[in-house]
């Protein structure tokens, strides 16, 4: 059975599926952890960890993660996409099974960061895939499955915490990943992944369309960076906000950890809705548009939990939040020639990961030194401005590129 897709090119609507299933696990490492750690840091080995810890353990991931990234492109001189894919799902299972095995925060810090190697590879290997290869709304689809993932490993991690403890809750997650990289392994020895020469076939044939319009994309080095810049502080706003905001309202006195679990869940559960709604809007709703709304939709959920404290407020912010990342990466492919995809798919997970590290780390530091959760809140609220202004800077500039082609015609 076969569907056809971006570029013209033939997919077998298996291969979709296969996707949309395996990357449902990409989502399990950010929601397990945002409950596991309520629970890591009372276990003995663990004594004394603080939230300034978290920044720590954080850091070590999105080293990781972003390392992933930058070198994409040179994995991919070597190696297929989806093998890379097969590849990180191996190195984060791996992780999971030593953050388990852990007796101390030293080596859950050491587990974390293999894990975040293994995330990162996945996400960006993917990321990538999707970008050349579909268009929005699968890639909007792709990450909803994520968010499926991110809103199911909260329950999962918090039931095992209350039967087991959070080791048990990491060896399950581990056997589902083994479940799904056995997926993996029988799609690709089908061949149903599109791959090698005829990947490369339509590249040359999109890069002649290209050449004839080379005007209309952005080809100059501050157009990267800005780009680079939206995805670091949207990887600042997503990670410090499903973090720290149930240990904020904690520390209000107003919620409980029960409460944190629901918050955190409705958070992903959010993030799907959105990514579902605007993959199925994307048909009719171009990229920038969608990218507008999501501001605008977080912005009232940041308001409304910061005020009122209410859980509808964190399903806003992960409706607003969560179709910007799959649909920034997709209009990539709209701003950036192909020549280039990879590599700028590669930076901009990596400016993501970036983000969660330097911009959590920061966060975290401030509320430790000045004892006010409540300063996660504004923070957040200048790193989802600063998406705005730098996408907002890059459709301007699209926008003149554009004109410049049409005048030359």
């Amino acid at each position: 059975m076969e569907t056809v897709k971006k570029n013209g090119a033939k997919k077998s609507i298996w291969l979709l599926a296969v996707i949309l299933v395996s990357y449902f696990i990409v989502g399990f490492p950010d929601g397990a952890f945002t409950v596991s750690w309520l629970s890591i840091r009372y276990e003995p080995g663990f004594e004394g960890m603080t939230v300034a810890h978290t920044g720590y353990i954080l850091v070590g991931y999105s080293i990781t993660y972003t390392l992933a990234g930058v070198l994409l492109s040179w994995f991919n001189s070597r190696m297929k996409l989806q093998t890379l894919y097969f590849w990180g799902l191996v190195i984060m299972g791996a992780g999971f099974v030593w953050l388990a095995l852990s007796p101390n925060f030293t080596m859950a810090l050491a587990a974390i960061t293999l894990y975040g190697f293994g995330t990162g590879l996945m996400a960006s290997s993917m990321n990538s895939y999707m970008a050349k290869h579909y268009t929005a709304r699968e890639n909007n689809w792709m990450h909803c499955s994520w968010g499926g993932g991110a809103s199911l490993s909260p329950i999962i991690m918090g039931g095992m915490i209350a039967a087991f403890s959070w080791r048990a809750g990491y060896f399950l997650i581990t056997g589902i990943l083994a479940v799904v990289g056995i997926m993996l392994l029988i799609s690709m020895a089908k061949k149903i992944w599109i791959d090698g020469d005829e990947a490369e076939k339509q590249d040359d044939k999109r890069d002649i369309v290209k050449e004839e319009v080379k005007k209309q994309y952005l080809t100059k080095k501050w157009h990267q960076a800005v780009e680079i810049l939206t995805f670091f502080f949207l990887g600042g706003t997503d990670y410090t906000l499903v973090f720290f905001t149930g240990a904020a309202l904690i520390a209000r006195g107003t919620h409980t950890f029960d409460d944190v679990v629901m918050f955190s869940a409705v958070y992903y559960i959010g993030m799907t809705v959105g990514r579902m709604f605007f993959g199925w809007t994307a048909k009719w709703l171009k990229e920038v548009p969608i990218e507008r709304i999501g501001v605008a939709i977080s912005l009232v959920g940041l308001i409304i939990v910061y005020f009122a404290g209410n859980i509808w407020g964190m399903v806003l912010l992960g409706i607003g939040l969560g179709p910007l990342l799959p649909t920034l990466v997709s209009d990539s492919s709209n701003r950036f020639t192909p020549r280039i995809l990879s590599k700028i798919v590669g930076l901009e997970l990596a400016a993501f990961g970036a983000g969660i590290a330097v911009l959590f780390f920061i966060t975290s530091q401030v509320m430790y030194v000045t004892g006010n959760y409540d300063n996660l809140f504004p923070l957040a609220l200048s790193f989802i401005v600063l998406v705005f202004i730098c996408n907002e800077i890059l459709a301007w500039a699209l926008k003149r590129e554009q004109r410049k082609g049409e005048g030359a015609k």
